[in-house]
Parts: C-alpha cells; structure tokens; sequence
C-alpha cells in the first residue's frame, strides 16, 4: 500500500506552490501596467480621483480580480482540505444561506457587504449613514441571535439608530482620519465581520487559527474591491462582487 507523503514534503510542496505564485506576480507586474496601478493605488490609496470608465480599463480590472482571487483561494483551500482531510469549517452564514432562494444568496451579500465597506470609502454624510445601517445589520445578528439574513423589527430598528445617530452628528471624527487609516480599516473590517460568523467560544487554539487565516485571505479580496469602487465606481464593485459569489457557486456545484 502507498504511504502518503512525510508531512515536510507536503509543506514544502505548499511553500513551493506559494513562491512560484509570487514569482508569476513578480513577472506579471512587470508587464502589465494595470496590475501596477492597482498594487501601488492600494499602497497610497486615494479617496477622490477621476473615474475610469473605459471598457478595457474595467475589463482588466475584473479579470486580474478574478485571476488573483482565484488562485489564493485555490492554494488555501487545497492546504486545508489536505491538512483537515476534507472536513470544512462550517459558520451561520453558509447555513443560513442554504435555507434562501438562490437569487438572494447571489445578490443580497454583494450588495449588503459593498454598501457597508465599499460606499463609504468616499467619506460623504449620505454615504456614511448607509453604510452605518447596512453594517449594523450584519453585527445586529449575532446580538440578536438571529441568523444572519433574517429581517427582525429589533434589527431594523438597531439599524436605523444607527443611521439616525450617524447622520445627526456621528460622522465628524471619520471625515478627520487620515485616508490610509480609514482604507485599511475597512478592509480588516471586512475580514473581521466573517470571523464573528463562526461560534469561537467552542473552538480550540487550532480551529481559531484555522478560521483566522481563511478569513485572511479575503483581505487581498477587499483591496481590490477597494481599487474597482474608487477607480471604476460603486456599481461595478458590486457587479464584480456578484460575479465572485457566483463563480464561487459554479465552483462549488461542479466539485
């Protein structure tokens, strides 16, 4: 019988995938001139800029998403399933998604999710305000044990104190901070919202570890859907948000 591989040549054999990747973006970067302005835009974001709304622009904009997208989640769930032999970390959100109608489970997170971490990069009081509520939302559920896309009157209302309290006054100190904090805030924000989806109070030191870095790798994710709002608009951020779930769907449904 065929033993496996001794566990060092299988994190060699990861570290040789990862390296091999990097490469291939070191390269890539060289030639492509997109792929440098989104990777130096997310080193000095900006909050106001002229919108691009060239075809080729926004085309090359999706297909890098998709292409680096693609490919971390492909290395870390490949690493995962081999390390936990399958077995998949489940969280409330992919259970309560599977009680929804298809359309609402590819249209609601991409909409909701762009509203709360993606509207508001352009720090205006409307903007703010929504995204306040929207945000509210998502956290509301775990304080109201409820699953996450149920419509409660707690949640509503939780929600609209919220706006009503942004809007009234709560926004002032965000307008203050400096761009680049506010940027990456939202990102680690982003990532950090997925996390509490899971019931860490049951979980050991390596099943925390194990959610930490699946949700980690959605932080590259929340760059560029950063990139695609400010440069090519809030719309396109969610249309390439829906095109991610469901790419992600068609994956799932083929595997």
């Amino acid at each position: 019988m065929q033993q496996p591989l001794p566990y060092l040549y299988f994190v060699l054999g990861v570290l040789l995938a990862l390296l091999c990747f990097a490469a291939l973006l070191c390269l890539s970067y060289r030639k492509s001139g997109k792929l440098r302005d989104m990777v130096r835009f997310v080193l000095s974001p900006r909050e106001y800029g002229e919108l691009d709304l060239r075809t080729a622009s926004i085309l090359k904009s999706f297909l890098w998403f998709l292409a680096i997208h693609l490919s971390l989640t492909f290395l870390y769930h490949f690493t995962d399933v081999l390390i936990h032999a399958g077995d998949a970390a489940g969280n409330s959100v992919g259970q309560a998604a599977r009680s929804l109608p298809l359309w609402v489970v590819l249209l609601l997170p991409p909409l909701l999710e762009e509203t709360a971490f993606r509207l508001p990069l352009r720090r205006r009081r409307t903007y703010l305000t929504v995204a306040a509520a929207a945000l509210m939302f998502f956290v509301s559920a775990p304080l109201f044990s409820t699953r996450v896309y149920d419509v409660t009157w707690p949640r509503i209302l939780s929600c609209a104190s919220v706006a009503l309290i942004v809007w009234f006054g709560g926004y002032g100190w965000i307008q203050r901070l400096g761009f680049r904090s506010w940027f990456w805030g939202l990102v680690l924000l982003f990532a950090l919202l997925h996390v509490i989806n899971y019931e860490l109070g049951a979980m050991d030191a390596g099943e925390w570890l194990r959610v930490l870095l699946k949700e980690a790798v959605k932080i590259p994710s929340a760059l560029m859907f950063a990139y695609v709002r400010l440069r090519h608009g809030f719309t396109l951020s969610v249309v390439l948000h829906f095109i991610v779930n469901l790419s992600a769907f068609l994956l799932g449904a083929m595997a």
